[in-house]
């Protein structure tokens, strides 16, 4: 290997590891800001997102104006599965839930992004032992916990909970797809522009839809504002913009069956921020649904790339 491709392989690694950090973040917030909706959460991710996109506003809407209809209610629905809709979704799911099984739920993204590209071969036999060890980890988290009164109604949540983590899961895998084949199809389109354009319609889509209890919440005066400030800027500046700035770098300087696999320190993250955040270490059944996952959608990631080798 020589040093100019040694250093380019370092910095996609550091890059795509470095995208764990911010996107660990978004599994965090929820649980940080009880008295805050989804929507408000989104809202406020979204709001400084979209005040990126104010930048370059002219390029981003100079895009729409070249698409068809067909295409434009195309952008409109990648920026609902990948932007503002997904992340309400997602926010919910993890106050029904918790940031562990959230971000173990998600950590399948590596897995089914490339299983439902067009194109893929079928992978091997280690391919659904992947998917019964992931399967057997979110089982064990999901049925423990609570005490004999209240183990209906926790269940009854988490089940409901996991069902919208898996919506997301569908949502953000359709989301991935779709929107590198858009962008691969009008290559004159950059993606900067594009990204930036997806900020601005989510944070018009959130306004529409959260207005009126935004207006009416009062929130501005809750004991929590400033936190709330400061983790919107976090999550609409470093999750979002910066994050995706991020993932670019290494998707440049690194092979796809790389780079895929780095999504697993979205999971790392948001594992490791959640245990901080309660000041804990995992319990014994928690360590060992987190290592059924984590092993899982290892194996199934390497089934896929010696799949795509052969």
């Amino acid at each position: 290997m020589n040093p100019t491709h040694e250093r380019s392989l370092v910095l996609g690694l550091l890059a795509g590891a470095s995208t764990g950090i911010f996107w660990g973040v978004p599994f965090l917030v929820p649980q940080v800001l009880p008295g805050y909706s989804p929507f408000e959460i989104a809202f406020g991710r979204f709001f400084f997102f979209g005040l990126m996109g104010i930048f370059f506003a002219k390029r981003a809407f100079a895009i729409l104006r070249v698409l068809s209809p067909a295409d434009r209610f195309r952008v409109f629905l990648l920026s609902a599965s990948g932007f503002w809709l997904y992340s309400s979704i997602l926010f919910w799911s993890i106050r029904r839930t918790d940031g562990i099984i959230s971000s173990l739920v998600l950590g399948m993204l590596p897995v089914t992004i490339p299983l439902f590209t067009p194109g893929r071969k079928r992978a091997g036999a280690a391919f659904p032992l992947g998917l019964i060890l992931i399967a057997s980890g979110l089982i064990l988290l999901v049925s423990g916990g609570g005490s004999v009164p209240e183990i209906g109604g926790l269940l009854s949540a988490r089940l409901s909970g996991v069902l919208g983590l898996f919506v997301c899961l569908g949502m953000w895998t359709w989301f991935s797809i779709s929107n590198s084949r858009f962008l691969q199809e009008r290559n004159t389109i950059s993606r900067r522009d594009f990204s930036s354009l997806m900020g601005l319609i989510s944070l018009g889509c959130l306004l529409l839809v959260s207005a009126p209890a935004l207006f009416t919440a009062e929130w501005a005066g809750r004991d929590s504002a400033w936190l709330y400030l400061a983790f919107s800027l976090v999550l609409g500046i470093g999750s979002s913009w910066f994050a995706n700035w991020l993932w670019n770098v290494a998707s440049v300087h690194l092979p796809s069956e790389i780079s895929g696999t780095l999504l697993v320190f979205e999971t790392i993250f948001g594992v490791l921020y959640t245990l901080i955040y309660q000041g804990r270490l995992p319990d014994v059944r928690e360590l060992i649904a987190i290592v059924l996952c984590l092993a899982g959608v290892m194996l199934a990631i390497l089934a896929q790339i010696k799949t795509g080798k052969d």
